[in-house]
């Protein structure tokens, strides 16, 4: 899905949330519970084939689309893989320079360009 993002249109920033190796990962979940289905409200424990089905989709992810990842993060520790992803959308907001498509930029205002003044300080 990541490949629709990119078009002519938008150039997202994007950032790919890895998981540890997998020793850390078993170490760091072994304990930790989720919610097995959108629609269900059951919750179970990570098993071993859980924790390899995560490393095998972030081996894929990363192989298939990793050249357009401008950020990873490794998620060992969940609090510094926070503080990272803070940091980054941080230095982002920060950033002078801002992207956006050319089809956005007009040399003469649209009628319903103009009818959206109360924007132009957000643009």
């Amino acid at each position: 899905k990541i490949k629709h993002v990119y078009n002519s249109e938008f150039k997202p920033y994007v950032v790919f949330v890895k998981p540890p190796r997998i020793e850390e990962l078993r170490l760091t979940r072994r304990r930790a519970k989720f919610v097995c289905d959108e629609d269900s409200k059951q919750v179970r424990m990570f098993s071993e084939e859980d924790f390899e089905d995560i490393i095998d989709q972030a081996e894929m992810l990363d192989s298939q689309y990793g050249h357009l990842f401008d950020t990873v993060i490794v998620n060992g520790d969940i609090a510094v893989a926070f503080r990272e992803l803070k940091a980054v959308l941080e230095k982002m907001n920060e950033s002078e320079d801002q992207w956006v498509p050319a089809s956005w930029m007009r040399s003469t205002p649209t009628k319903a360009w103009r009818s959206c003044s109360s924007l132009t300080g957000w643009i």
